[in-house]
């Protein structure tokens, strides 16, 4: 009876916990959304960070305002995250999966040494690449390109240790039967093997997509132009030392998270599957 009561106690001490760590990581969020409606931020920023606001504060002029200031230039910055997006997404999860796929499933001579060399650029500091990997995107006049956005992080070590973690869960009879009936190696990532690795592609997808999207610092390196900058990018241009535009910033901010939400509550039970078995070790 004690350790019925006992273990009661402990859950609802663990679900109030949780409850309270939601909490807190929605409110900031849920206040951002709000005060994002607020078309007049001296009522917000007035005496510190107002909590009160109240309803005739609210309107949707600074999502309007936001499509058409400057001639459009959040769409711009908008499509452009998003193109990115795409082409870091599909280059990255394709090479990174082709490359992990067959490094775990084939044996062949220096394997292991170029695990070892894979693995080994984790270990190098990303800013200590800024200055050699401008100066290549440079010579191929790639600056205020998206493709210059893209290839130089299109693969990962990371993202290729994950899909080698995944493989190696993965049988070796499906291969032997398709080479019996006469697949080819690429047919047999295509329609074999590349299908049962589905929970590891969703995973790789919106872990890719987030960051892509939310990459703030190559982006503003390699793109210089004001109209082709990112989201990310764009959005900081609303604070300067001449004035902080908070309507469209905050305005901008809710639109940015949006597609990141969106692609999550699609793909999150593919992705929890998937987190959970590029874990498995041996």
């Amino acid at each position: 009876m004690v350790n019925k009561r006992n273990k009661i106690i402990y859950k609802c001490v663990i679900t109030l916990i949780l409850l309270m760590i939601t909490v807190a990581s929605i409110a900031p969020f849920i206040y951002l959304a709000v005060t994002s409606f607020v078309s007049d931020m001296s009522l917000v920023f007035k005496n510190g960070i107002a909590l009160k606001i109240t309803p005739d504060m609210l309107d949707v002029s600074n999502y309007f305002l936001l499509w058409t200031e400057d001639d459009g230039l959040f769409f711009s910055w908008f499509k452009n995250s998003v193109c990115i997006t795409i082409l870091f997404t599909i280059i990255s999860v394709l090479l990174s999966a082709m490359v992990g796929y067959g490094v775990q499933m084939y044996e062949f001579r220096g394997r292991k040494l170029i695990i070892i060399m894979i693995m080994s650029t984790m270990m190098i500091p990303l800013e200590t690449l800024m200055i050699p990997l401008y100066n290549e995107v440079s010579k191929m006049h790639l600056l205020n390109t998206y493709m210059g956005v893209v290839l130089p992080f299109a693969v990962s070590a990371f993202t290729i240790y994950f899909f080698m973690q995944f493989a190696h869960s993965l049988s070796h009879e499906y291969m032997d039967a398709a080479r019996i009936d006469g697949c080819g190696e690429i047919r047999i990532f295509t329609k074999i093997m590349g299908p049962l690795m589905k929970p590891a592609f969703a995973s790789m997808i919106i872990l890719q997509a987030t960051t892509a999207w939310n990459d703030f610092l190559w982006p503003l390196i390699v793109m210089s132009k004001n109209d082709r900058f990112t989201l990310s990018v764009g959005l900081q241009t609303y604070l300067s030392p001449y004035g902080n535009n908070y309507n469209l910033l905050f305005a901008g901010a809710v639109l940015s998270v949006i597609p990141v939400m969106i692609l999550f509550f699609l793909c999150q039970n593919l992705f929890m599957e998937g987190m959970i078995a590029g874990g498995i070790k041996g």
